[in-house]
């Protein structure tokens, strides 16, 4: 097998098994749920817009889910509301053979047939008021004179009620008076209407917001690639900070440790010139 064979079946055998992960026909790796190209997959799934893809797709399939549930239980109450219709309204065969051999007649109202003997009611006419009896005469005169007007009076305001509903009826209909009808020598004060817009002051059909267009495939896959780049961006900042920062402690660190070292080197420089002086001093003596 040659190097191209080798690296081929490296590669097949190094595939992705994800449920979002795909290869085009090219062997590119790509999400499916992001639709955009990948080239670390491990990198991919922590960044915010497949996060972000992920989320929008269970939401989608839980609102699938639920509609189909709703769907489904809607049919199933229908067919068992018409189950039920069909089994509340048996054929009753013996009802049936009753009525076909008996030949009864259908029963009528007591006293149908007695109906057009009856003589009219005298309550059918107009209602005619009574008029009140006369006062017995009590012996006082002065109180059979007040008694009797006020017989006067009541007759009198029982006329006119009565003779109401015939003048109402007689009267025609009258046309309402408009703005327009003046007569002559009137002085007319009627305004004229006016059309009184419904919709509040400063507000218009143009200040409505207009909607949003839907976002097309090429703007949302470029809208995805630039997220990613950003993110990849914000990570090598963070990335190169950390780095920045440990720099400068080992460079810390390497300082003191010099430093300690030259303070030792003058300690120990310090302690062999007083051994030497002291082993000086010894021989001048002796």
């Amino acid at each position: 097998m040659d190097a191209k064979s080798l690296l081929r079946a490296k590669k097949a055998a190094a595939r992705i098994e994800h449920p979002y992960a795909s290869y085009s026909a090219a062997g590119v790796l790509r999400c499916s749920v992001c639709a955009v190209s990948v080239k670390q997959w491990d990198a991919h799934l922590l960044t915010k817009q497949h996060r972000q893809s992920v989320a929008r797709e269970k939401e989608q399939a839980a609102k699938l889910d639920k509609a189909k549930r709703k769907a489904e239980a809607a049919a199933d109450t229908a067919s068992a509301a018409k189950r039920s219709k069909t089994s509340a309204a048996p054929v009753d065969s013996d009802d049936d053979d009753g009525s076909d051999d008996g030949g009864a007649a259908p029963a009528l109202p007591a006293g149908f047939f007695d109906a057009g003997s009856r003589p009219e009611s005298a309550d059918a006419g107009p209602s005619v008021p009574t008029p009140p009896p006369a006062p017995q005469p009590t012996g006082d005169a002065e109180l059979d004179d007040f008694l009797a007007s006020l017989d006067d009076g009541d007759g009198d305001n029982a006329a006119p009620a009565s003779a109401a509903p015939a003048a109402t009826a007689a009267a025609p209909t009258r046309r309402r008076q408009t703005y327009k009808d003046v007569g002559d020598g009137v002085a007319s004060y009627s305004a004229a209407p006016q059309l009184v817009s419904a919709a509040p002051a400063g507000e218009s059909a143009a200040d409505e917001e207009p909607e949003a267009e839907p976002e097309t495939e090429a703007e949302k896959r470029a809208r995805l690639e630039r997220e990613e780049r950003e993110e990849i961006m914000a990570r090598l900042d963070a990335e190169e900070r950390a780095q920045e920062d440990a720099d400068s402690r080992v460079s810390a660190l390497k300082k003191r440790m010099e430093a300690l070292k030259k303070r030792r080197e003058a300690k120990a420089g310090a302690g062999g010139a007083k051994a030497k002086a002291t082993t000086k001093g010894t021989t001048e003596d002796k």
